[in-house]
C-alpha cells in the first residue's frame, strides 16, 4: 500500500507587503455619505410694544397719584409750595392741579383750576391735554358741589337763626302770660276771696 497523500490544503499566506496593499484597496472603498449640517437663519419678525406718548403721561399721572396719597401731611404741604405756575411745563403743571385737587385747601382749587386751563391753552402740549381736560371737568363739578353744599349750610344757619329767634319770642310771651295770671302783691287770692263772698250772702 501506498501512503495517503497529506490532505491539508496549503495555507494562504500574506507577505507585508501583500497585506498593505489589501489594507489600502480597502481604504479605497466607497465611505457612506456624510450628513451635512447647515446652519439656516430665519428672520423671525417680533412686535415690540411701543408706548404711545399719550399713554406714558396717563401713566406718570397715576403713578403720581398713587405717591401723593401715601403722603402725610407736612410732605403733602411741601409738594405743593407756591412756585411760577406760568411756566411751569405741562408734565409738572397736571400732576401739580391734580395734588392741589387733592389737598382741598382754600384757594387752592383755583389755582388747580388756573393750571389746568394754562396746559389747555398752550399749543405744544398734546399728550397732557386729554389728561388736563379731564381733570377740569373733575374739577369744575367739585366746585360746583362745594358751593352748593355752602349755599344749604348758609341756608340751614339761617332757618336755625330763625328758630332760635321764634323760640326766644315764645319764651318772652310765656313769661308775659305768666305775669298776667301770678296775682298782685296784696290782693287776696281767688281762694280766700270766694268763701267771703259767700258768708255775706
Amino acid at each position: 500500500m501506498q501512503p495517503h497523500a497529506s490532505s491539508s490544503r496549503p495555507r494562504l499566506t500574506l507577505t507585508p507587503v501583500a497585506a498593505s496593499l489589501f489594507l489600502l484597496m480597502a481604504g479605497c472603498a466607497p465611505l457612506p455619505p456624510k450628513t451635512v449640517v447647515r446652519e439656516v437663519r430665519v428672520e423671525v419678525p417680533v412686535q415690540v410694544p411701543t408706548v404711545s406718548p399719550a399713554d406714558a403721561a396717563a401713566r406718570h399721572l397715576l403713578a403720581y397719584h398713587d405717591r401723593i396719597r401715601q403722603m402725610g401731611t407736612a410732605e403733602l404741604a411741601q409738594e405743593l409750595l407756591p412756585r411760577d405756575d406760568a411756566n411751569l411745563p405741562a408734565a409738572t403743571a397736571v400732576p401739580l392741579a391734580l395734588a392741589l385737587m387733592t389737598n382741598h385747601a382754600p384757594g387752592e382749587l383755583a389755582r388747580a383750576q388756573n393750571l389746568l386751563e394754562q396746559v389747555l391753552r398752550q399749543p405744544d402740549t398734546g399728550d397732557w391735554k386729554p389728561l388736563a381736560q379731564l381733570l377740569l371737568d373733575r374739577l369744575v363739578e367739585q366746585r360746583r358741589l362745594e358751593d352748593q353744599a355752602d349755599k344749604l349750610n348758609q341756608q340751614r344757619a339761617s332757618l336755625q337763626q330763625r328758630l332760635d329767634q321764634a323760640n326766644q319770642k315764645l319764651e318772652a310771651l310765656k313769661a308775659i302770660e305768666r305775669s298776667l295770671v301770678a296775682p298782685r302783691p296784696g290782693a287776696p287770692s281767688p281762694a280766700a276771696s270766694a268763701p267771703a263772698s259767700g258768708a255775706s250772702k
